[in-house]
């Protein structure tokens, strides 16, 4: 498998990006997953500030071990014999399996669990649980994708922002519609390296749908201001085509 676009951890392996930016340690390269999983996750946990900062500090796979620890009640490892026969729950035996599973498949211990708050440590556990294995891999493409959107989202709330799968677009009225695609690549401002993406823009604007195309890539140390792009083509036609870089650094701040 190549993992070439993915970032996470497969056992005690940990896949984090290169450093770039001021993400220039272990720490905070780990602290940037833990937010970034929360737009996958979002679904089955969350993990809220202080854990992104304190779950930094150790493996991905002790921090995802212990998020699944807090997402099962405290009565999770009575035995059958043991617990309140008046205290009611209702029983997910898929679950219960799962989670059983998870901790020692040989154990003749029994989880009685209310199943409302079983089902996200049940669904965390399928998800990087694999093959009696911690295991954890996410699309960094993906990541940066969702990132970016619930940025635009929260700052154009007067616009109309969609979420078209491989790109996005932000509508407004009597305004021609911008079209953005976003991408985890390392950009070097005298060699982007970025023809390809530049050739689709040029597709996507002699379609006439839209006149802005706009690049977005993470910001870097070599990269912090926009790059405009020219094209011969293009040159009777009112379009736009900009490589942006677009901060990640929030992360961090939001967790000091």
């Amino acid at each position: 498998m190549d993992f070439t676009n993915f970032v996470g951890f497969d056992g005690k392996k940990e896949l984090l990006p290169c450093g770039f930016d001021t993400f220039d340690s272990e720490v905070k390269l780990r602290q940037l997953f833990l937010h970034l999983s929360n737009f996958v996750l979002n679904s089955i946990c969350h993990f809220n500030k202080y854990e992104q900062k304190n779950f930094a500090k150790i493996p991905l796979k002790n921090a995802f071990e212990s998020k699944i620890k807090s997402l099962l009640p405290l009565h999770k490892l009575n035995r059958l014999n043991n617990f309140d026969k008046n205290r009611k729950f209702n029983l997910c035996s898929s679950s219960t399996r799962i989670i059983n599973n998870y901790y020692n498949p040989k154990t003749s211990q029994r989880l009685i669990v209310n199943s409302k708050k079983l089902i996200p440590a049940a669904k965390l556990i399928s998800h990087c649980f694999i093959n009696n294995k911690m295991q954890l891999l996410m699309d960094k493409n993906l990541l940066f994708h969702e990132f970016v959107l619930e940025k635009l989202r929260k700052l154009h709330k007067d616009k109309e922002v969609l979420d078209l799968g491989d790109s996005i677009s932000i509508k407004q009225k009597d305004v021609c519609a911008l079209k953005i695609y976003t991408s985890w690549k390392n950009i070097q401002r005298k060699d982007p390296n970025i023809e390809k993406e530049v050739n689709h823009a040029i597709n996507v604007i002699k379609e006439g749908d839209y006149n802005q195309v706009y690049l977005i890539y993470p910001k870097d140390n070599d990269f912090t201001r926009h790059i405009p792009v020219y094209v011969e083509e293009l040159k009777y036609k009112t379009y736009q085509i900009k490589a942006i870089p677009y901060s990640l650094r929030s992360i961090i701040r939001k967790n000091i």
